[in-house]
């Protein structure tokens, strides 16, 4: 048998390669069982470092990378201006990516940050990321890994969000206390955990008020000409819709060019709510009332955790949900008509 390495043990004991390397390190995030586990096993079957490779990894860079599925003009700029200053502070220098939410992208991104030798990464995953195999490559080579926004649930990664389902829940129920009570809602792709989220506190909160959810008035959309042809659909064959929940800043711009070709009346007809950034609801007309998600705050988090992985500093927490709040404007205040 030639030499044994992380991965022949972490098959062995049915783990990720990550977890046998930090165990081998001793390191707090591990649990004392798999650490005895890993280690007992490292001694039966001979392991020793490979010192070539952990020389040629230790070689710093000073590079540390942001993927991102888009690069928009809404909250991602906010998250890159964090993450660019969280970088500069430490001494470090950000390589940003786009994935163009495509997993095939995100993976050769990945392979690009080993070649790169990159001490730590952040990533808002694609649209087709279901797995994170090829995340893991990262980790197998003690590179740190911290997801934000478009997060993966398990596999203990470090991750920074909102509590999605609790913003899209407020943002409906406002909706409600303002007289509209027939509401929509536009969401992003469907596979994606945070509109699943999204949608989750949607449904709640209609249930909360009394309402019974309509899936015909549930709209996962990949491109602004799905938007229009859905939500124009429905507003055309359903005049009673008086409400409409959008879950992001890039959905909203859509909405609003879209109800130019409506005639609907913002606020006294038709009520909006979106989950935003805080930029857009400014200047559109009329102002939209909208669930605030600072992405400066979620990139600032999502570094700062970064890098006190890279410094070996173990972390308070291994989840962090940054505070949304609502800021009430002029497109929900109050349908013409209503008693509320």
């Amino acid at each position: 048998m030639g030499r044994i390495t992380i991965k022949d043990i972490a098959r062995a004991l049915d783990i990720h390669p990550s977890t046998v390397s930090r165990a081998l390190k001793d390191h707090p995030d591990v649990g004392q069982q798999t650490k005895a586990a890993v280690q007992q096993l490292a001694k039966e079957l001979g392991y020793s470092p490979n010192q070539q490779a952990i020389q040629f990894r230790h070689r710093k860079s000073g590079l540390i990378g942001l993927i991102l599925p888009s690069i928009n003009m809404f909250f991602f700029p906010s998250v890159i201006q964090a993450a660019e200053e969280e970088a500069s502070r430490n001494g470090y220098k950000l390589l940003v990516f786009q994935s163009n939410k495509l997993l095939t992208k995100e993976q050769q991104i990945i392979q690009l940050c080993q070649d790169f030798r990159l001490e730590g990464v952040l990533i808002a995953l694609s649209n087709g990321t279901t797995n994170m195999d090829h995340v893991e490559q990262l980790r197998a080579q003690d590179v740190p890994v911290v997801l934000f926004d478009k997060v993966f649930l398990g596999g203990d990664w470090p991750l920074v969000r909102i509590g999605d389902a609790r913003a899209a829940e407020m943002a409906v129920r406002h909706l409600y206390k303002q007289g509209y009570q027939n509401i929509i809602g536009l969401f992003d792709n469907a596979f994606l955990h945070i509109s699943q989220q999204r949608y989750h506190g949607f449904s709640q909160a209609l249930t909360k008020e009394g309402m019974q959810p309509r899936e015909d008035w549930v709209f996962f959309v990949d491109n602004a000409e799905e938007a229009e042809e859905l939500v124009l659909n429905a507003l055309a064959q359903n005049p009673e819709i008086d409400g409409i929940f959008v879950m992001s800043d890039e959905l909203l711009a859509e909405v609003m060019r879209i109800l130019d070709k409506t005639g609907k009346q913002v606020p006294s007809e038709l009520g909006i709510v979106a989950i935003s950034d805080g930029r857009l609801p400014y200047i559109t007309r009329p102002k939209v009332t909208y669930i605030h998600h600072s992405g400066f705050e979620v990139g600032r988090q999502a570094a700062g955790m970064l890098f006190q992985l890279i410094r070996d500093v173990p972390l308070f927490k291994r989840e962090v949900e940054v505070p949304v709040y609502l800021v009430m404007q002029e497109s929900t205040t109050g349908k013409r008509g209503s008693s509320h």
